[in-house]
């Protein structure tokens, strides 16, 4: 984070960064699109107010006020420009709630908000793009973590069931609706022949129950026809012998990679070592509600993907991706997450 200490000082030297992070062709009107904006004063928080001229003709008015965080998602954020900056830096080191608020101090209620804010932003415009396709060797593999909906009574008198233990230790295949909702993996094997080639690219999908109907459309959007595909011997994954070079490793046998006739290694160990980081990630968290977990796996993701990057180019990647929505999912999730199914927050 030390590239940030210079944006740290003041709000104003905070916000100019911000706004150099979202707008670095110049600046221009976040509602019309339009260049021909006229900077004015400063806000007390330090960002910088614009009037939009081609807004202010439309609408009939001397003036089209807008600010750094007009339509952005931090819009109705009552935290200076300072502060978000300090959270996001912390935010990509993996902190919880507890300790990013101790690290900026802030509250801890607010720092969970601001965690859900960053995760639900990245969600929307990382996890769900839909022109991002895993190619080549691609392994596949899924993983079941304990969640529940903790904290929740009225979500554990509608299942008439008593409240989740803590470190519930099931063992097999598991629901969301058991408490282990399922993990689907997806991760493109790093090119070893290519020195300039990036880190191992991975999907990570949270999932009701782990059926062939369930994955069958994630598959498809996320991995390009025709890529070498290598899960193990589980039943679900047999359709993908369609479009894909399906070849398959036997957990059962102890067998966790070979070399084929043909020389191709089919592998499952990259897989398995993501889980690994995913499960120490999510330790982080004290425990973790099922209405939350796809957004910190949404983190663990983007951070995963960019780990190969230097670490400021990894955080100006994240800003970008942030200021790229307006937190719509996000608010949908908050208004609801309390009167909608736990399912119904996957999607």
């Amino acid at each position: 984070m030390k590239h940030l200490l210079p944006y740290l000082q003041d709000d104003q030297k905070a916000a100019d960064y911000l706004r150099q992070l979202r707008w670095p062709d110049g600046v221009t009107s976040p509602r019309c699109g339009s260049a021909a904006v006229k900077p004015r004063e400063r806000c007390d928080n330090g960002l910088q107010r614009f009037t939009c001229v081609p807004c202010a003709t439309r609408l009939g008015q001397q003036f089209a006020m807008c600010t750094d965080w007009t339509s952005a998602i931090f819009e109705e954020s009552k935290l200076t420009p300072l502060d978000w900056l300090l959270v996001m830096g912390l935010w990509q080191l993996k902190l919880n709630a507890t300790d990013i608020a101790a690290a900026a101090d802030i509250q801890a209620r607010t720092a969970q908000r601001c965690i859900n804010l960053l995760d639900g932003g990245i969600y929307e415009t990382y996890h769900l793009e839909p022109t991002r396709q895993l190619e080549d060797q691609v392994e596949a593999d899924e993983c079941y973590q304990s969640a529940g909906s903790k904290g929740l009574a009225r979500e554990v008198e509608r299942h008439d069931r008593a409240p989740r233990q803590r470190g519930l230790q099931l063992r097999g295949r598991a629901t969301a609706e058991m408490g282990r909702p399922p993990l689907l993996g997806l991760v493109q094997r790093r090119d070893q022949t290519d020195p300039d080639a990036p880190a191992a690219q991975v999907y990570l999908g949270v999932l009701e129950n782990v059926r062939t109907a369930t994955i069958t459309p994630i598959i498809a959007a996320k991995v390009k026809s025709g890529a070498q595909f290598f899960p193990d011997e589980y039943n679900i994954y047999h359709f993908t012998a369609a479009d894909y070079d399906h070849r398959t490793v036997n957990h059962g046998a102890g067998e966790y990679a070979r070399r084929d006739p043909d020389g191709t290694c089919v592998p499952c160990n990259t897989m398995e070592g993501i889980w690994s980081g995913l499960r120490n990630f999510l330790d982080h968290f004290k425990g973790i509600s099922q209405r939350f977990l796809h957004l910190r796996v949404a983190r663990y993701e983007f951070l995963h993907n960019h780990g190969h990057l230097p670490w400021r180019q990894a955080f100006e990647a994240g800003l970008r991706c942030l200021f790229s929505t307006t937190g719509d999912y996000w608010r949908r999730m908050a208004y609801q997450h309390r009167r909608i199914p736990l399912t119904l927050c996957y999607r």
